[in-house]
């Protein structure tokens, strides 16, 4: 095994998804969002680590290709969250996956193809309350449904579903309006005698702040399980309850002398200011490293701090280590799995982008490993 690697805390992420149990209460459903390799995390590791939980009822992805391959692990449903082009949706009767619905041509392609196939499509409408990427508008929800029920011989209405643009605000108002119109929404539609089995809404944000209001009938956590709040206001308030699952590690290859004066790495975008020593470890931006770090961020290597100098490479970086005991072989920790070290978060901040970005841009190259 390469020496770079994912190390996935396994218990950590079974705290996280203890902690959205305690948010919402034991009647509750969770769906955890597996998408994007579980944010990075690796789908297989994380799939098996939440149904072993025994605390899960369905999952949640992006792609086709992710819900079949989620299918070879898990009978539970697999809601695929994105729309669907008229080419895959023979790959979501194929593999028993869930349709999200936002168009009536959608809705009569599945319709049509579910005929071919002699089954019956799996179907959650979504409704746009405000986030404008997907969903029917709100004032269309009964001729939507009256649509849907005319061809009921091949499509399960299974869920109503909406997403919120700003549950990671600490200012809840455009949340409360998304909130409200979505509760308008399935009042229409059940006071019009729909059934409706499922009902979800609440990301990470509302489970954080609003849990019993937006948890409805089934959640969808994401980025919360991995063990980061959803924006840096939540990580003050809330991020102490979560626990980092991902350490991004490797091994130092070489220990070089450098003189006073001398460059390091492509362009010589680092001098030594003084003789030091300069570990070279093999990471780099090919392996979902940011390039953007160079100069700017720090690794682990025996608990101590060390700056990442020279240009981040596609396959290598270099280390200040100055005159310390550091040899070939040295575990190095890029991402560590605590609150307090060089977690996701603070290499986010250095270059003005998110978690969500750090996390799954590690490269497939990258080996997971359960630990």
């Amino acid at each position: 095994m390469r020496p770079t690697r994912a190390e996935i805390h396994i218990e950590h992420f079974l705290a996280n998804l203890r902690f959205v149990r305690r948010q919402i209460g034991e009647r509750t459903r969770i769906m955890p969002i597996v998408k994007a390799n579980a944010y990075g995390h690796g789908l297989d590791i994380i799939a098996k680590a939440a149904i072993q939980s025994e605390e899960i009822d369905a999952f949640g992805v992006a792609t086709e290709e992710e819900g079949a391959r989620l299918r070879r692990l898990s009978s539970l449903p697999i809601l695929v969250l994105t729309g669907v082009a008229a080419d895959e949706i023979d790959t979501f009767f194929k593999h028993q996956l869930d349709f999200t619905l936002s168009d009536l041509e959608s809705l009569h392609a599945i319709a049509g193809r579910a005929s071919a196939f002699g089954t019956r499509a799996r179907v959650h409408l979504k409704i746009d309350t405000g986030m404008r990427r997907m969903g029917i508008e709100p004032a269309d929800i009964l001729p939507f449904l009256q649509a849907i029920d005319r061809v009921h011989d091949r499509i399960d209405l299974v869920g109503l579903s909406t997403h919120f643009a700003t549950s990671d605000d600490l200012d809840q108002t455009f949340f409360r309006k998304q909130l409200a119109t979505f509760g308008g929404a399935v009042r229409a539609a059940k006071d019009a005698g729909f059934h409706i089995p499922t009902v979800h809404a609440a990301n990470s944000g509302a489970i954080l702040q609003a849990p019993r209001e937006s948890a409805f009938d089934m959640v969808r956590p994401g980025i919360m399980l991995y063990g980061y709040a959803p924006s840096m206001e939540l990580d003050a308030k809330f991020g102490a309850s979560l626990h980092p699952c991902l350490s991004l590690v490797s091994t130092v290859v070489l220990v070089k002398q450098v003189q006073q004066g001398e460059g390091v790495s492509y362009n010589l975008r680092w001098h030594a200011a003084h003789p030091t020593c300069i570990a070279t470890v093999p990471i780099g931006y090919g392996d979902g490293y940011p390039r953007l770090l160079t100069n700017r961020a720090t690794a682990l290597i025996r608990a101590k701090e060390y700056s990442v100098v020279g240009t981040i490479c596609m396959d290598q970086v270099m280390l200040d280590v100055g005159k310390d005991d550091v040899k070939i072989g040295d575990r190095v920790e890029f991402i560590t799995d605590s609150r307090d070290g060089i977690n996701a978060w603070k290499l986010a901040e250095t270059i003005g982008t998110i978690p969500y970005e750090i996390l799954t841009g590690i490269a497939a190259r990258v080996p997971r490993v359960a630990v």
